[in-house]
């Protein structure tokens, strides 16, 4: 487990993880197939027949999508891109790439391999069905096939769909990025296509539920601000890439930070160093080696009446890759590392020693200049 991340299975040596998010979709909608669309379309049989009907097409969308982000996370491997893993998540799945296509060319082809993958499925999944017909009749292994190879074909239209992330977002990215020749350009007018089509799905979802559609109306709005989120934050992580190009830790790291050592109390570290200095995080240093850190997130884990009891090196975080960067990496590492591990802090250092601490609000900080400025 990996924060609200599970790890279920590995393919090619791709992880597949579900975040808690997907399993209560799934939850959701086992129960909407089992007490609403398959009694609805296939009359006369049991609650038990419809529930493990429900069931079983929900294991088949899971097994569609990973199929459908495999194909995207084979096709970037050819171009050599690394894939740190495939998560599921509240609206469908996503590949987790550690660097951007490297041309339009395998930009186009990555991105069009998911909605292939799907087809192909949709059609498979029609065409297995047609067997399971008894005198004409649609057995319910048919009716989960039927509607798996629905599902399936929508799948690969609305992903077609010209809106950054998308896949059809992407696919316009490749294109214009092959004619413009500025990857920059092309993502920002893509991202800005998919900030209009998910404010087009909220607004379409809003008038929806006031005219009658209800809960159908609010996954149109869910939909909509998934996209839209998705593609503003696109486009905030591009503008850092490019902000952040060619800077060093080492360029916006505080040098010689406060450090605490590790024989003090919780309530010393309180009362002489957070109110003091009025700092959240500190390096531990004994005898001048660097054995971790320690921030409000571990102090206010120690009970109150226990802070004169407990040493700040009992809840100290030892030195690991998740809260220690090297001096000479890039900038745009260190926001990487921010980003996937939620540490706003970081200990920087040099052949394992401590020469400084780097702060997500001064990389935030040095995008929203040069942001303003025009560079990014």
């Amino acid at each position: 487990m990996n924060g609200k991340n599970l790890t279920l299975i590995e393919v090619f040596g791709i992880k597949v993880k579900v975040n808690i998010s997907w399993v209560f979709i799934a939850l959701l909608l086992a129960w909407a197939l089992a007490q609403g669309y398959f009694p609805a379309v296939y009359e006369g049989l049991t609650q038990i027949t419809y529930w493990w009907m429900g069931i079983v097409a929900v294991l088949g969308l899971f097994v569609s999508i990973v199929l459908h982000e495999l194909a995207h996370s084979v096709v970037a491997r050819a171009f050599g891109m690394e894939i740190k893993g495939i998560t599921l998540w509240l609206l469908g799945g996503v590949a987790e790439m550690a660097d951007e296509p490297p041309n339009p060319r395998a930009e186009f082809l990555m991105a069009i391999a998911g909605p292939i993958m799907s087809v192909v499925l949709g059609l498979l999944f029609f065409s297995t069905g047609a067997l399971f017909r008894i005198s004409g009749n649609v057995t319910p292994i048919g009716a989960i096939l039927h509607y798996l190879g629905t599902l399936n074909l929508i799948l690969a239209a609305f992903n077609l769909i010209p809106a950054f992330p998308l896949d059809g977002g992407r696919l316009a990215r490749a294109a214009l990025w092959a004619w413009k020749g500025d990857y920059y350009w092309a993502t920002g007018v893509a991202a800005r296509m998919g900030s209009i089509f998910g404010l087009t799905l909220m607004a379409f979802g809003v008038i929806a539920a006031l005219t009658g559609a209800g809960i159908g109306g609010l996954w149109w709005v869910i939909l909509g601000m998934f996209v839209r989120f998705a593609a503003d934050a696109s486009q905030f992580q591009l503008r850092a890439t490019y902000a952040l190009k060619g800077r060093t830790v080492r360029d916006y790291m505080t040098r010689s930070p406060i450090t605490i050592p590790p024989d003090i109390t919780v309530t010393d570290l309180i009362e002489n160093w957070v109110y003091r200095h009025s700092f959240e995080f500190f390096p531990v240093v004994d005898a001048g080696k660097l054995i971790g850190s320690v921030s409000l997130r571990e102090v206010r884990q120690v009970p109150p009446d226990q802070r004169d009891r407990t040493r700040v090196g009992d809840i100290a975080l030892p030195c690991s890759p998740e809260n220690t960067i090297e001096a000479g990496a890039s900038a745009a590492d260190a926001l990487k590392k921010m980003q996937g591990t939620g540490n706003s802090l970081l200990l920087v250092t040099s052949d394992g020693a401590l020469i400084g601490v780097i702060a997500l609000k001064d990389l935030m900080k040095l995008i929203a200049i040069t942001t303003e400025l025009g560079r990014a």
